[in-house]
């Protein structure tokens, strides 16, 4: 694997109009201090969850956050000729048999946190408890009759009368979940090593984005991208929209439901960057096909992938107005400094005051660090505006990826 830094950074300056892209827990735009000022947000997990769904489908090679596991896996063993109630306690089962402190199941059966897994691990589960059926059958007749005991001990204590003398008494006074007996006999049925290596599994996402499982340490995986909250260049307010509905039906004066929504516009500066020799740790692969699909998928998503959020009632699918890309031999570099002063309303609006900003205060960071980091950097905006500090005009974005990738690939060497 490769020992220099590669990092590429992607710099984006994107104008929205009237527009929701990300909401907070109220529905209104996510704001965000900068430069003493409101500006308007898109988070870095918005961002990122657009940027894996573009590269899982650029490359076919899909993972899946989720606390459905075990009725994933239940599903496959039914498949399978299993019977349902033994799937789904097989399913079940797989969670507390991993033996991982803190990882369980809630009491409708999913687990207690989300996990992040190749979708193939689901079938390797399920293989597990193929490999395994005779000894989760018996788990689960031992459990149904754990349970059915404690049950009885219930019913009997709301029923006879308390006996202060008693002290000899099975009750557990331990808050436990509604699934305890299944877990204490899913580790003596199904071996913790052979599930901890399915949880351990990793595909291109996980290699790109990362993975963490508290407890777990033979499952993570530092993720290669990096991904700022994207912020307006400028000062920014959300504005309330009141809308009406009206009945098609009931023709009536009036309208059937009245609210209000919030929405925001504005330019944009979003910043993101993959740690190349990273993603090839990840993939333990070199410089290949694959490497390469993933970063050119996700070069691609980073600047033209279209916002989803609110879509249908906004349509906000702008073009990037510029689109930077910098493949660097020594650290990440956010330019997002050009705009900790708010970039003022003129009656050109905020883009060309923006580019004019980014293309100087690269200047500055290129005069600052010296020119030994750099080891390529190429630019493509909708405005034929001379940048000389982001490097060459390329167009169209497909020619500047493929020069990106080339220029990866000689960093490398």
């Amino acid at each position: 694997m490769p020992t220099t830094p590669v990092h590429l950074d992607v710099h984006v300056l994107q104008n929205y109009p009237f527009s929701n892209l990300n909401r907070d827990r109220w529905g209104r735009p996510k704001q965000a201090q900068y430069g003493g000022v409101t500006r308007s947000r898109s988070s870095s997990q918005r961002g990122k969850r657009t940027l894996r769904g573009a590269v899982e489908r650029a490359i076919g090679d899909t993972a899946l956050r989720t606390r459905h596991v075990p009725e994933l896996v239940a599903d496959i063993l039914t498949q399978r000729g299993w019977d349902a109630d033994l799937a789904r306690t097989a399913g079940r089962m797989m969670i507390p048999a991993a033996q991982v402190t803190g990882l369980g199941l809630n009491d409708a059966g999913t687990t207690n946190a989300l996990l992040f897994l190749p979708d193939t691990a689901i079938t390797a589960l399920a293989d597990v408890a193929d490999r395994h059926q005779a000894a989760i059958a018996k788990a689960k007749t031992a459990a149904d009759k754990d349970e059915k005991a404690k049950d009885a001990r219930k019913t009997r204590q709301r029923t006879e009368p308390a006996d202060d003398t008693d002290e000899d008494t099975d009750e557990d006074t331990t808050a436990v979940t509604a699934f305890t007996a299944l877990a204490v006999h899913a580790t003596k049925a199904i071996p913790a090593a052979d599930v901890r290596a399915v949880l351990a599994t990793r595909n291109a996402s996980i290699a790109a984005f990362g993975r963490m499982l508290a407890n777990e340490p033979g499952s993570e995986v530092r993720g290669a991208s990096y991904m700022a909250h994207a912020l307006t260049t400028h000062q920014s307010e959300p504005e309330l929209d009141f809308y009406d509905a009206i009945d098609d039906v009931q023709h009536t004066h009036g309208a059937a439901h009245l609210g209000d929504q919030s929405y925001t516009s504005g330019t944009y500066y979003a910043f993101t960057s993959l740690n190349i020799p990273l993603l090839l740790t990840n993939l333990d692969q070199a410089w290949d096909d694959l490497a390469q699909d993933i970063t050119r998928a996700y070069l691609r998503a980073a600047a033209l992938e279209p916002p989803t959020a609110k879509a249908t009632s906004t349509a906000p699918f702008t073009l990037p107005h510029l689109l930077y890309v910098a493949v660097r031999t020594d650290r990440p570099v956010s330019l997002v400094g050009a705009f900790e002063s708010p970039v003022p309303a003129t009656e050109d609006g905020y883009l060309p005051e923006s580019v004019h900003r980014l293309n100087a205060h690269a200047a500055a960071v290129a005069d600052f660090l010296g020119p030994a980091g750099l080891a390529a950097h190429a630019h493509a905006t909708l405005a034929d505006t001379k940048l000389p500090a982001l490097g060459e005009r390329i167009h169209p974005v497909d020619d500047l990826i493929d020069w990106t990738i080339s220029q990866i690939g000689k960093a490398l060497a």
